[in-house]
């Protein structure tokens, strides 16, 4: 099920990246792209689009997979591990800083999974089974970019912190915490 997921979200990727980009001026327009955020428990591949409400701000729009596996940081289950799929919605202020630009933003993810647990039941006995869940993720975010040159390309890397707040659970309870994440971007004018 993960290798289906894995292979189709890689042809997704791949048809986004075919898209031929223009030359468009940093900080206006419209932006497609991908990005790879990690974070200590999974992976999240996405494509992007971020459209420019003026030369300051912007709109950010992700669809994309979630890959995770929580190994002991779950304080619920002894293991925790699962996938699915979501997007994210979100806003940026740029900031010119000499060729490239920093931004940050607050950015909500609303991802569903399916999370395969483990645990202990009474009289030391495994226990195990699986939860479906909706979860709601804002983060704030703070990172670089930098353009390409000779194209109307970019790349940056951002770091993220928030609260993964698990809204629909259906199954028993599995773990909801603090989040933090690196993410590298890149995006092409279109």
């Amino acid at each position: 099920m993960k290798l289906k997921f894995a292979f189709l979200f890689s042809l997704f990727i791949l048809s986004a990246i075919s898209v031929s980009a223009q030359k468009t001026p940093a900080n206006e327009g419209t932006y497609l792209g991908v990005s790879v955020q990690a974070y200590p428990a999974g992976i999240i591949p996405t494509v992007n689009l971020e459209t420019y409400l003026n030369e300051k701000s912007s709109l950010l729009f992700r669809l994309g997979a979630n890959f995770t596996d929580r190994q002991d940081f779950s304080d619920v289950n002894l293991t925790e591990e699962g996938e699915g799929f979501g997007g994210s919605i979100g806003f940026r202020k740029h900031f010119p800083l000499k060729t490239g630009k920093i931004v940050a933003g607050l950015i909500t993810d609303l991802w569903s999974l399916e999370i395969d647990w483990t645990d202990v039941g009474p009289a030391d006995n495994p226990i195990s089974g699986t939860t479906d869940i909706l979860v709601l993720q804002p983060y704030l975010e703070g990172g670089y970019f930098l353009p390409i040159k000779n194209s109307s390309s970019q790349i940056g890397l951002t770091l993220g912190f928030g609260r993964e707040i698990n809204i629909v659970t259906d199954g028993d309870e599995v773990a909801q915490d603090f989040i933090a994440s690196i993410a590298l971007q890149f995006m092409f004018g279109l």
